[in-house]
Protein backbone atom coordinates (compact mmCIF):
# COMPACT_ATOMS: atom_id res chain seq x y z
CA UNK A 1 0.00 0.00 0.00
CA UNK A 2 2.84 2.27 1.26
CA UNK A 3 4.83 1.87 -2.34
CA UNK A 4 1.82 2.47 -3.70
CA UNK A 5 0.89 6.18 -2.75
CA UNK A 6 4.16 7.11 -2.41
CA UNK A 7 4.17 6.04 -6.57
CA UNK A 8 1.66 7.84 -6.94
CA UNK A 9 2.62 11.04 -5.38
CA UNK A 10 6.00 11.02 -7.50
CA UNK A 11 3.82 10.80 -10.41
CA UNK A 12 1.58 13.51 -9.64
CA UNK A 13 3.82 16.26 -7.73
CA UNK A 14 5.42 17.27 -11.11
CA UNK A 15 1.71 18.25 -12.53
CA UNK A 16 2.11 20.59 -9.83
CA UNK A 17 5.56 22.01 -10.33
CA UNK A 18 7.47 23.83 -8.06
CA UNK A 19 6.81 27.23 -9.83
CA UNK A 20 3.53 26.88 -10.26
CA UNK A 21 2.27 25.46 -7.12
CA UNK A 22 5.17 25.10 -4.94
CA UNK A 23 3.07 23.61 -1.38
CA UNK A 24 1.57 21.24 -3.74
CA UNK A 25 4.59 20.08 -5.55
CA UNK A 26 6.67 19.23 -2.13
CA UNK A 27 4.22 18.46 -0.26
CA UNK A 28 3.66 15.60 -2.75
CA UNK A 29 6.99 15.34 -2.77
CA UNK A 30 7.56 15.08 0.70
CA UNK A 31 4.82 12.31 1.04
CA UNK A 32 6.23 10.31 -1.76
CA UNK A 33 9.84 9.82 -0.12
CA UNK A 34 8.31 9.42 3.25
CA UNK A 35 6.36 6.98 2.55
CA UNK A 36 9.56 4.97 0.80
CA UNK A 37 10.68 4.23 4.57
CA UNK A 38 8.07 1.78 5.19
CA UNK A 39 8.54 0.42 1.92
CA UNK A 40 12.49 0.00 2.29
CA UNK A 41 11.91 -1.37 5.64
CA UNK A 42 9.81 -4.81 4.21
CA UNK A 43 12.59 -4.63 1.71
CA UNK A 44 15.18 -5.07 4.67
CA UNK A 45 13.24 -7.77 5.54
CA UNK A 46 12.59 -9.96 2.18
CA UNK A 47 16.84 -9.33 1.27
CA UNK A 48 18.16 -10.32 4.73
CA UNK A 49 17.83 -13.74 4.68
CA UNK A 50 19.68 -14.15 1.18
CA UNK A 51 22.08 -11.89 1.19
CA UNK A 52 22.70 -9.60 4.26
CA UNK A 53 25.26 -7.38 2.94
CA UNK A 54 22.77 -6.33 -0.33
CA UNK A 55 20.41 -5.67 2.86
CA UNK A 56 22.57 -3.49 4.94
CA UNK A 57 23.64 -1.33 1.51
CA UNK A 58 20.19 -1.50 0.18
CA UNK A 59 18.30 -0.10 3.51
CA UNK A 60 21.41 2.35 3.40
CA UNK A 61 21.08 3.69 -0.39
CA UNK A 62 16.98 3.64 0.53
CA UNK A 63 17.42 5.55 2.69
CA UNK A 64 19.83 7.98 1.30
CA UNK A 65 17.40 8.53 -1.55
CA UNK A 66 14.53 9.68 0.76
CA UNK A 67 17.29 12.42 2.06
CA UNK A 68 18.55 13.39 -0.67
CA UNK A 69 15.46 13.30 -2.25
CA UNK A 70 13.65 15.78 -0.16
CA UNK A 71 16.52 17.83 0.11
CA UNK A 72 16.62 17.91 -4.17
CA UNK A 73 13.25 18.86 -4.33
CA UNK A 74 14.15 21.98 -2.82
CA UNK A 75 17.58 22.73 -4.00
CA UNK A 76 18.56 21.66 -7.55
CA UNK A 77 22.18 21.30 -6.73
CA UNK A 78 21.47 18.15 -4.79
CA UNK A 79 20.00 16.71 -8.06
CA UNK A 80 23.33 15.11 -8.89
CA UNK A 81 23.66 13.47 -5.40
CA UNK A 82 20.36 12.64 -5.13
CA UNK A 83 20.50 10.46 -8.57
CA UNK A 84 23.65 9.07 -7.67
CA UNK A 85 22.46 7.42 -4.33
CA UNK A 86 19.27 6.39 -6.51
CA UNK A 87 21.75 4.39 -8.59
CA UNK A 88 23.05 2.86 -6.14
CA UNK A 89 20.11 2.05 -4.16
CA UNK A 90 18.56 0.42 -7.47
CA UNK A 91 21.48 -1.48 -8.29
CA UNK A 92 22.70 -3.25 -5.08
CA UNK A 93 18.51 -4.11 -5.25
CA UNK A 94 17.97 -4.71 -8.98
CA UNK A 95 20.91 -6.79 -8.70
CA UNK A 96 19.84 -8.66 -5.61
CA UNK A 97 16.61 -9.47 -7.40
CA UNK A 98 18.13 -10.46 -10.42
CA UNK A 99 20.61 -13.04 -9.12
CA UNK A 100 18.20 -14.20 -6.12
CA UNK A 101 14.77 -13.97 -7.01
CA UNK A 102 13.38 -12.27 -3.91
CA UNK A 103 11.60 -10.70 -6.73
CA UNK A 104 10.84 -11.41 -10.15
CA UNK A 105 14.60 -11.54 -11.69
CA UNK A 106 12.97 -9.45 -14.55
CA UNK A 107 12.32 -6.60 -12.50
CA UNK A 108 15.42 -7.27 -11.02
CA UNK A 109 17.31 -6.34 -14.37
CA UNK A 110 14.95 -3.95 -15.12
CA UNK A 111 15.82 -2.08 -11.85
CA UNK A 112 19.49 -2.65 -12.41
CA UNK A 113 19.27 -0.78 -16.12
CA UNK A 114 17.16 2.48 -14.26
CA UNK A 115 20.69 2.39 -12.20
CA UNK A 116 23.08 2.38 -14.56
CA UNK A 117 20.87 5.15 -16.47
CA UNK A 118 21.13 7.32 -12.96
CA UNK A 119 24.30 6.64 -13.22
CA UNK A 120 24.97 7.95 -16.37
CA UNK A 121 23.17 11.17 -16.27
CA UNK A 122 25.29 11.70 -13.36
CA UNK A 123 28.34 11.37 -15.14
CA UNK A 124 26.66 13.42 -18.22
CA UNK A 125 26.34 16.55 -15.79
CA UNK A 126 29.75 15.64 -14.23
CA UNK A 127 31.56 16.19 -18.29
CA UNK A 128 29.22 19.20 -19.11
CA UNK A 129 27.90 20.92 -16.11
CA UNK A 130 24.19 20.78 -18.15
CA UNK A 131 21.41 21.89 -15.45
CA UNK A 132 19.99 18.65 -13.79
CA UNK A 133 16.88 19.55 -13.23
CA UNK A 134 15.15 19.23 -16.27
CA UNK A 135 15.84 15.41 -16.24
CA UNK A 136 14.82 15.02 -12.75
CA UNK A 137 11.10 15.52 -13.40
CA UNK A 138 10.81 12.40 -15.77
CA UNK A 139 13.35 10.37 -13.29
CA UNK A 140 10.70 11.35 -10.39
CA UNK A 141 7.70 10.17 -12.48
CA UNK A 142 9.58 6.77 -14.20
CA UNK A 143 10.48 6.43 -9.53
CA UNK A 144 6.93 6.28 -9.24
CA UNK A 145 6.00 4.20 -11.78
CA UNK A 146 8.40 1.63 -10.72
CA UNK A 147 7.13 2.24 -7.40
CA UNK A 148 3.50 1.30 -8.25
CA UNK A 149 4.94 -1.63 -10.30
CA UNK A 150 7.00 -2.62 -7.04
CA UNK A 151 3.54 -2.18 -4.93
CA UNK A 152 1.65 -4.97 -7.57
CA UNK A 153 4.37 -7.12 -7.35
CA UNK A 154 4.39 -7.00 -3.54
CA UNK A 155 0.13 -7.00 -3.02
CA UNK A 156 0.57 -10.52 -5.42
CA UNK A 157 3.26 -11.68 -3.25
CA UNK A 158 1.30 -11.02 0.14
CA UNK A 159 -1.84 -12.74 -1.39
Amino acid sequence: MWALVAGLCHVVAPVFAPGFYPSWYFALGATGYGLLLPVIASLHVRHEPVRRSGAILGTIAGASVVTLGLGAAANADLIPAALFVRGIWWWTIGKMWAETGVLPRAFGWTTALLAVTCFALVAVYALTGIPMSPPDVPLRMILGAWLIVLAGLLWRDAR
